[in-house]
């Protein structure tokens, strides 16, 4: 193929691609270029206010992070001294209702032997 040929049919296909799209822009060239810029600006803010969000809510988890680290363990040694207390005052009702257990098991061990024995059959 020759070089020359080919470079200007590119030449020659980006000459027509250019003045189609200006021919067929809804808007003239200073207003494109304007609505670019307005665009970029607004992005440009975009940016911004998404790195100041980022960066409170940054702030907030390590708060978080911090607090968590100073209570979680006082919650924690709560709960355990709660528990301990609440162990230590079933005992009474724990002990009380395994003599309970002890003498039902009892009586049904007497109520048995006192019952009547079936007859053993005899095939």
């Amino acid at each position: 193929m020759n070089k020359k040929a080919f470079f200007t049919g590119i030449a020659a296909g980006i000459t027509a691609g250019a003045s189609a799209a200006l021919l067929s822009a809804p808007t003239s060239g200073r207003d494109t270029r304007a609505n670019l810029k307005d665009k970029q600006v607004s992005a440009k803010l975009s940016a911004m206010e998404i790195k100041g969000n980022a960066g409170q809510v940054k702030e907030s988890v390590k708060r978080l992070v911090e607090t968590a680290k100073q209570e979680v363990p006082d919650k924690v040694n709560s709960i355990k001294v709660n528990a301990a207390l609440w162990k230590e005052s079933i005992e009474p009702n724990k002990q009380a209702l395994q003599k309970e257990i002890t003498n039902i098991q009892k009586t049904v061990e007497d109520l048995q032997e006192s019952l009547p024995q079936p007859p053993a059959s005899g095939k």
